[in-house]
């Protein structure tokens, strides 16, 4: 019987430091007591009306709202942009619970679209949707940094006249043809949440170009009366429009996860090149391992991976199996065909307040399918470690 390798002494759940200039501003905002993005006075120097101002920047667009969570920024987004009580919205079947709960939210249903090898979107499943529903909505997760052809899904979009909205929460920064995702649909949301690309601890930002859901998606967000105090937003003549009759959802981001997130946004290309080593690391020690396979990338994807998904080919009870020898070694490793959810895995079985549907090449593909987190600052032996152990669990 082959020797254990060491257990691992570092923790998959680490993250990379705050740079000290988010820390100096925090300690400002602490000493000051102003918490709250609003002020009776001008409130231009609030941490999060900057952070919008940057975000937008950053990425192009001419406007951004920040929001206290990735899932609220879905779920103003779909508000925002149009959609009422009993829409259908067009989802991946591959993603994470906030995503179709944000559907659920806003009171529209939810029609599932199955899933590639590739883990990502079916397009024949997206065009058979269409036709068969009439949706005109497609919320589309990049669920763990997976990323179609997309080239066909915007031809799509345009063909059939649907509102985009990119879930963009696993890949800031990262890019299809060199153009940002987040850059494509008509909305696009982020998380800020401690371990995505930068660490709020919580947070979301929405993104658009068109002024009447920018405007609504303020007023949403809970500005009150005082969104001119919003530095990347429309001019307060679009206010005018909506103001009466938006609602305010009160999910505001508050000032001290803004302040974390600015002092990271000029970091975030440095971030992104160690976590692609990372990845390319463990990838190609799984890719020796027998009984392990990874999804293809396509060639014009420069991803942004804070994690890593790969398959077994083995049947549930040795999955099972080698997860607990992995984890008596110290290393979490999720499963996607678990019948439970846990933690930050969950499939779309798991979500009984969905109507019943079946996505059998999403059954097929969940079943086999593992996940690793990936801290950005894994060190070239560590990553040896985690290799060592899938070769002995598996």
């Amino acid at each position: 019987m082959a020797i254990p390798p060491k257990a691992l002494d570092f923790s998959l759940t680490s993250v990379a430091k705050i740079p000290q200039s988010g820390k100096d501003r925090v300690a400002t905002l602490l000493d000051s007591g102003n918490l709250f993005r609003y002020s009776e006075g001008q409130g231009s120097d609030s941490a999060v009306a900057q952070l919008e101002r940057e975000f937008a920047d950053f990425f192009g667009k001419k406007y951004a709202i920040a929001v206290n969570s990735g899932g609220s920024a879905l779920f103003i987004a779909l508000k925002a942009a149009g959609a009422t009580s009993g829409d259908i919205v067009m989802l991946n079947a591959f993603t994470l619970a906030p995503v179709p709960s944000a559907i659920e939210h806003s009171s529209c249903e939810a029609v599932l679209l199955d899933t590639t090898a590739d883990l990502v979107i079916d397009i024949e499943s997206l065009k058979y949707a269409i036709k068969t529903t009439g949706a005109k909505i497609l919320l589309l997760s990049y669920m763990r940094g997976h990323i179609p052809n997309m080239d066909e899904i915007m031809q799509v979009v345009k063909d059939n006249d649907l509102t985009l909205i990119e879930d963009c929460a696993h890949v800031m920064g990262a890019k299809w043809k060199n153009q940002d995702m987040g850059t494509l649909g008509d909305v696009s949301c982020f998380s800020l949440q401690t371990f995505k690309q930068v660490n709020g601890g919580e947070g979301g930002i929405i993104l658009c170009d068109d002024e009447d859901i920018a405007a609504k998606a303020i007023l949403m967000s809970g500005s009150y009366m005082l969104y001119e105090q919003h530095l990347a937003r429309p001019p307060s003549e679009v206010f005018d429009k909506w103001v009466a009759t938006t609602p305010n959802f009160s999910l505001r981001l508050n000032e001290i996860s803004a302040a974390l997130v600015s002092s990271q946004l000029p970091i975030l290309r440095e971030k992104i090149a160690a976590w692609n080593s990372v990845y390319a690391q463990i990838a190609s020690g799984i890719q020796e391992i027998n009984g392990l396979s990874l999804p293809n990338i396509s060639p014009h994807l420069q991803p942004a991976p804070t994690s890593i998904q790969f398959f077994c080919s083995r049947d549930e009870d040795e999955i099972i199996t080698a997860l607990a020898t992995a984890k008596s070694l110290a290393l979490n490793i999720k499963w996607f065909g678990d019948p439970q959810a846990r933690g930050f895995t969950s499939n779309y079985h798991h979500w009984n307040y969905l109507p019943g549907q079946k996505m059998e090449n999403t059954d097929e593909v969940m079943k086999g399918l593992l996940d690793i987190r990936l801290p950005s600052d894994l060190s070239e032996q560590q990553c040896k470690d985690i290799i060592a152990i899938l070769r002995y669990s598996f």
